[in-house]
């Protein structure tokens, strides 16, 4: 199962979803300056129990621009997996 968070910032209910499913993959935005940045998204990715995330809403204009290499470092450092796709890009799960 996926879970897409939406546009949305870090909130302790996300720590409901895993009482009641198994996220194989979470859907997170990363970008920080409207939803949650990377770090608060690494956070929510173990609320939700998922240790695979897809970042979105990110570097498409500048008040969303991340480093995209600390990003997946950080999560890296956190036990977990950040996907970073570029605009265009496919890539299965």
């Amino acid at each position: 199962m996926f879970f897409y968070a939406g546009d949305t910032c870090l909130s302790y209910d996300h720590q409901l979803i895993a009482l009641f499913h198994t996220v194989d993959l979470a859907i997170l935005p990363i970008g920080d300056h409207f939803t949650m940045g990377y770090k608060e998204a690494a956070k929510c990715s173990q609320f939700v129990n998922s240790k695979n995330v897809l970042g979105v809403h990110y570097n498409t204009f500048p008040p969303i621009t991340i480093d995209s290499q600390a990003a997946i470092d950080y999560f890296k450092a956190q036990g977990l997996h950040l996907i970073l796709m570029d605009i265009g890009q496919s890539q299965s799960f």
